[in-house]
């Protein structure tokens, strides 16, 4: 289901395995976690919005309905074969999907005016996690608003990824997206809180102030 690129991360090699465990994971109720998401997010209609580590698109689709046929959606990630399965799903105009990893996103300084990422900070090599904080912060205009959202931490989740984990070594703790709280604070964001959804996930909101 994934390759382990060492300066990338995790990067998704099959499309129809990852859909049947997300499917698994969230026992059915994906759906109504992307809708969760995109409600927390504050995605209103005309915004331009970036979904880093996009895998399979439906996050960004999600979110292209929220804004509508006046705001834009690019889908990233760096998987060559998620890129590709996206591209052939999806021909709207305002819609976007693009090859790269999170700690170099090919778009413009204050760009977007909404930034998501779910469920792809612990794929990303420890080593790059700060830069691609920093880049969410880059590309954000002022006024801007980042969420992160993980696997909320619980003892039953701390079981099963101890049997699981993406790869071999990989802490419990690099689930927690908390842990970044200090890193979101360094770049500049405020307004940094943390909630948990209905579905296990942890959320975290920031805001890029003018």
């Amino acid at each position: 289901m994934f390759v382990d690129d060492p300066g990338t991360g995790l990067v998704i090699a099959g499309m129809r395995r990852y859909n049947l465990f997300t499917t698994v994971w969230f026992l059915g109720r994906h759906r109504r976690l992307l809708a969760e998401l995109v409600r927390t997010s504050g995605a209103s209609p005309g915004d331009d919005a970036v979904d880093i580590g996009c895998g399979p698109g439906k996050l960004a689709r999600a979110l292209g309905r929220r804004v509508g046929a006046r705001g834009s959606v690019a889908g990233i990630d760096p998987s060559a074969a998620a890129v590709a399965y996206n591209r052939r799903r999806d021909d709207r105009p305002n819609h976007r999907y693009i090859q790269a990893p999170a700690q170099a996103l090919p778009l413009a300084d204050a760009s977007v005016d909404l930034v998501m990422c779910t469920f792809v900070m612990h794929h990303i090599p420890e080593g790059h996690r700060e830069a691609a904080i920093s880049e969410m912060w880059r590309v954000l205009r002022p006024g801007g608003r980042l969420l992160l959202a993980d696997t909320h931490p619980t003892r039953w989740v701390r079981f099963l990824f101890g049997r699981s984990a993406p790869r071999p070594g990989d802490s419990f703790d690099a689930i927690d997206i908390r842990r970044y709280t200090p890193s979101l604070h360094s770049v500049g964001f405020t307004d940094v809180d943390y909630a948990v959804g209905r579905h296990r996930t942890g959320i975290m909101t920031a805001f890029k102030r003018n």
